[in-house]
């Protein structure tokens, strides 16, 4: 796959639906643009100095926004808003790593892993680098293959805002396919706390949308202390196993009691979305091991710092860590 520049007759009739795919990601962030990151500065050499080194600065806030582990919910946007015909799928639980390989003054080349149960792993690449405005970076955005090697790239646009960040790619300068037939508009508005990631797949020529509008909502990951104990009989003594870890990124505990032994419990906690037309909130689940029957679960706010189950032979509680990670 390549990924290049469309020709000039092609590029203003995808500017509406590139528009909608923004509205879309910033809406399920709740922020928005910056007006004044459109307006050039003014000022002469020294303001223009001025905002190379806030450009420069910006490097490091978008860095350290970015890097870290994310889990969050990845759907597709309704058949009437895309006009594509079919099936949309239920929410999928996507699980991201974001590292930065390099860093410095010159620039910074973060590279994205995504993984869900059901696809095989997306490895993508980001480079940004200062420019003459202190609100924005220069970037490219590229998809990686399995070795790391680039299957092309396109020019990235990234705005700073006080909050966060939001960057995206024009259809216009982003083809790929062989004869460039199919363009991405990719989306990413990050607040510090969440990143949504907006994809959509147009084709070149006629600027339609090739299938349904992808939206990714991450949330990071963190982890949570607490406790478990499980009883047979509502009678019976309680085993108990205290303290014990669980991260936000669906992953499966197995806990065992004091005496080593397996508690015949499983506990996950992840990102859940329980409408289409609702925001995702944290989910408990806990399963026995034996029959994979679930046994109870609970949701709160994705900005709780507790979360637990009450049942007469199941009882779970869950504090964010101190260290909230």
């Amino acid at each position: 796959m390549t990924i290049s520049p469309l020709p000039a007759n092609r590029r203003n009739r995808r500017t509406w639906r590139s528009t909608l795919l923004f509205r879309q990601v910033l809406a399920a962030l709740s922020i928005g643009l910056l007006s004044a990151c459109a307006v050039e500065q003014q000022g002469g050499p020294q303001k223009s100095a001025q905002s190379a080194r806030d450009s420069a600065a910006g490097l490091a806030y978008v860095a350290g926004l970015l890097e870290g582990r994310y889990a969050g919910v990845a759907s597709t946007v309704s058949n009437e808003q895309t006009g594509i015909a079919g099936q949309v799928p239920d929410p999928v639980l996507v699980r991201m790593a974001v590292q930065v390989v390099e860093g410095g003054a010159e620039g910074v080349v973060v590279r994205l892993e995504q993984r869900s149960d059901d696809a095989a792993a997306r490895i993508f690449r980001l480079t940004f680098r200062p420019s003459a405005l202190a609100t924005r970076l220069i970037g490219r955005f590229a998809p990686l293959d399995a070795q790391g090697r680039e299957l092309g790239s396109c020019p990235i646009e990234i705005q700073i805002r006080e909050n966060g960040f939001v960057a995206r790619t024009a259809a216009e300068s982003c083809a790929f396919g062989h004869g460039q037939t199919t363009s991405l508009v990719k989306e990413i508005a990050h607040d510090g706390q969440t990143m949504v990631i907006g994809d959509r797949v147009l084709d070149s020529d006629s600027g339609r949308s090739m299938l349904p509008d992808q939206i990714l909502e991450l949330e990071r990951v963190h982890s949570f202390r607490g406790w478990i104990g499980v009883r047979e009989t509502d009678e019976g003594p309680w085993r108990i196993n205290h303290p014990i870890e669980l991260d936000s990124d669906g992953g499966e505990l197995r806990p065992d009691d004091a005496a080593g032994m397996s508690m015949g419990i499983a506990l996950d906690l992840a990102p859940y979305r329980a409408r289409r037309d609702e925001p995702p909130v944290l989910r408990l689940r806990a399963f026995d091991l034996e029959t994979g029957t679930l046994l109870g679960q609970a949701w709160t706010d994705l900005g709780a710092t507790r979360i637990g189950i009450a049942l007469s032979g199941l009882q779970v509680g869950l504090a964010l860590s101190p260290t909230g990670r």
